[in-house]
């Protein structure tokens, strides 16, 4: 019985102590922001097209890191294609790259929505760990030169109209 007690207050005690665990900000989290040069990098599009950030100098990229399982991610994606026609114009290059998911999880969610963005699959958080630690949605408008120029954490209304309002003409 005394053993039974012990471990219900130790098990007590460990759920305690994570009720109180503090998250890192949006801030801690990023590893770049505005400013920053984004860090290179290269990844197979579910299309079979190799593409290496570095090499996309001289186009303005809306680098957008997402999982297919986040209701925030999708409204964002909505957003994104109700703007398309804008982002074109702009000659704006959408690159989502999703952190979790399968190739054919990937494939599937884009063709249900009607999603047709460049998009790959960053099954081990390679590239996505290069821009943060934590939390998705997260967007990343990259300038001719390189230079992420504006960033958003998870998702807002209004980001799209701030992304198209950065791009640097």
């Amino acid at each position: 019985m005394r053993r039974v007690l012990f471990l219900l207050v130790a098990i007590c005690f460990a759920a305690c102590g994570t009720i109180g665990e503090e998250y890192p900000t949006h801030e801690e989290s990023s590893v770049v922001g505005v400013g920053d040069v984004a860090p290179d990098f290269t990844v197979e599009l579910l299309g079979g097209e190799s593409v290496t950030l570095s090499e996309l100098r001289g186009e303005v990229v809306l680098l957008v890191l997402f999982s297919h399982e986040c209701p925030d991610c999708k409204m964002l994606m909505d957003d994104m294609t109700a703007a398309r026609d804008d982002f074109d114009d702009l000659g704006v290059r959408i690159l989502a790259i999703e952190r979790d998911g399968s190739a054919e999880d990937v494939e599937t969610y884009m063709a249900s929505h009607g999603y047709d963005f460049d998009v790959a699959v960053d099954d081990n958080r390679a590239i996505y760990n290069l821009y943060a630690t934590m939390y998705v949605l997260r967007t990343y408008l990259i300038d001719s030169e390189g230079i992420i120029v504006h960033a958003t954490i998870e998702y807002d209304a209004l980001y799209v109209a701030q992304i198209l309002s950065a791009i640097p003409q």
